[in-house]
């Protein structure tokens, strides 16, 4: 009789590892991702979720630092029930010279990648960057200098303060 016991015992432990240990693979045949990427066309687009910045596409994410899961209500009348445990964030891609994009994601539209493309003014051309005045050399500032004092503009002695103040940066 101990002895139907301990086996019926092997069994059932035997019957819980085989589970757990199917279960866990399970969910890779189902398609259970922990990291998708965010893209966009044309790419390098500055990527929000939630209203932090993660950085620009194409931009891989872990689904658990970016989009956690958490207590949410219905997102649409359709929904049955009040409350979920789920991803639910909004994606927000922005890039000068095209149109902000904004949407809602649920957890079934994070089991893929997800790419936007984005609509662009095909005539925007970027401003280009404005490169900071270049600092006169020292000698173009002594001469500047000897032209105000030889057009009458400061004194002899403005002149010999402000000359020992541009050696003294040498």
């Amino acid at each position: 009789m101990l002895d139907v016991l301990v086996r019926g015992r092997s069994a059932a432990c035997l019957a819980l590892l085989a589970a757990a240990t199917l279960s866990g693979c399970a969910g890779e045949r189902l398609g259970v991702r922990e990291e998708i990427t965010i893209d966009s066309e044309p790419q390098g687009a500055k990527v929000f979720v939630a209203g932090v910045e993660f950085g620009v596409t194409p931009l891989p994410v872990v689904l658990d630092k970016v989009f956690p899961r958490r207590w949410t209500t219905r997102v649409s009348d359709d929904e049955e029930g009040f409350a979920f445990y789920r991803r639910l964030e909004t994606v927000e891609l922005k890039k000068d010279g095209c149109e902000t994009y904004k949407k809602r994601y649920v957890e079934q539209e994070l089991k893929d990648d997800i790419k936007i493309a984005l609509k662009c003014d095909p005539n925007y051309k970027p401003t280009p960057a404005v490169a900071p005045p270049q600092a006169a050399s020292i000698e173009q500032r002594l001469r500047a200098l000897e032209d105000l004092k030889g057009k009458g503009l400061i004194t002899e002695e403005e002149f010999r303060s402000q000359r020992q103040r541009i050696l003294g940066e040498i």
